[in-house]
């Protein structure tokens, strides 16, 4: 599911707001760091990252102290697919500023995307403690995969329960707990959470819809499982979920296939871990 794309727009907005709100503070290298800051930014929202590097490359070697811009800069190596410089700008970012969060959970995920588990909890359970922290309901979520990934299920429900709960519309936390109800049966509870992810900035997302039609399936309703899947083939015919809905059609069409038998197909397709922030 994408969610990125939007997150990290409320994101650029915020930084953009605060960064020209203290301009009158700044020193003329500053100033020009702040411009390179917000240039770099925009670049990195619009996926433009060859060019967010430079400017945020400009901005650091202008103000090397500001943990900000070390922070998008680390995010900028990132998505250059450069893992051990995004991690010294990371770092970095955290040891200039030990209360941004922001860099916090992103030096966590990439820790974690990389398998380093202590080194991924040490970051994330310091976020937690930050109660001021807007983006809390995302450290959630990456606390769930990480427990996920250490095979402690109880732990990755109790850390998604967090996480909506923060924010109830978050789509990612909602569909990772749509997932892991199927995968253990309880279809019920599936085509609840299925049916959460798919609200509000998530609405025109098409694998929720898909798996709330599966759910649907899944408790003997395919009457009502149909209807879902031609809404859905209709809706996004060129997407993988149009043809996979076509296959189902099919199937349900197919007397000699319909059964009362459990479907036990799941799409896994949530983010493995919520990064980044910036």
């Amino acid at each position: 599911m994408n969610y990125k794309a939007l997150l990290l727009t409320l994101a650029a907005l915020a930084l953009t707001s605060c960064s020209s709100n203290k301009l009158k503070d700044l020193s003329p290298d500053e100033k020009k760091a702040d411009v390179y800051y917000g240039q770099g930014t925009a670049e990195l929202v619009n996926k433009d990252y060859q060019a967010a590097l430079n400017h945020l490359i400009k901005a650091k070697e202008l103000n090397p102290k500001d943990s900000k811009i070390r922070n998008n800069l680390g995010m900028a190596y990132f998505f250059r697919n450069q893992m051990p410089l995004a991690e010294e700008q990371l770092k970095k970012a955290v040891e200039l500023d030990e209360k941004n969060s922001d860099a916090r959970l992103n030096l966590g995920s990439l820790y974690l995307e990389n398998k380093k588990y202590n080194e991924a909890r040490v970051q994330f359970e310091k976020v937690t403690e930050d109660l001021t922290y807007p983006a809390q309901f995302r450290n959630f979520y990456n606390l769930a995969m990480l427990s996920l990934a250490e095979g402690d299920r109880r732990m990755a429900f109790d850390y998604l329960a967090k996480s909506v709960q923060e924010k109830n519309d978050y789509c990612p936390a909602h569909f990772k707990l749509g997932e892991m109800y199927s995968e253990e049966y309880r279809f019920k509870q599936a085509l609840d959470a299925f049916k959460e992810s798919g609200k509000g900035t998530c609405v025109s997302d098409p694998a929720p819809q898909y798996q709330v039609a599966m759910a649907l399936l899944n408790l003997n309703r395919p009457a009502e499982a149909k209807m879902k899947f031609q809404e859905l083939a209709e809706k996004f015919p060129s997407t993988r979920f149009g043809t996979l809905a076509a296959v189902q059609i099919k199937k349900l069409n197919n007397t000699n296939e319909t059964s009362t038998k459990t479907q036990t197909e799941l799409i896994n397709n949530s983010n493995a871990v919520e990064t980044p922030n910036f």
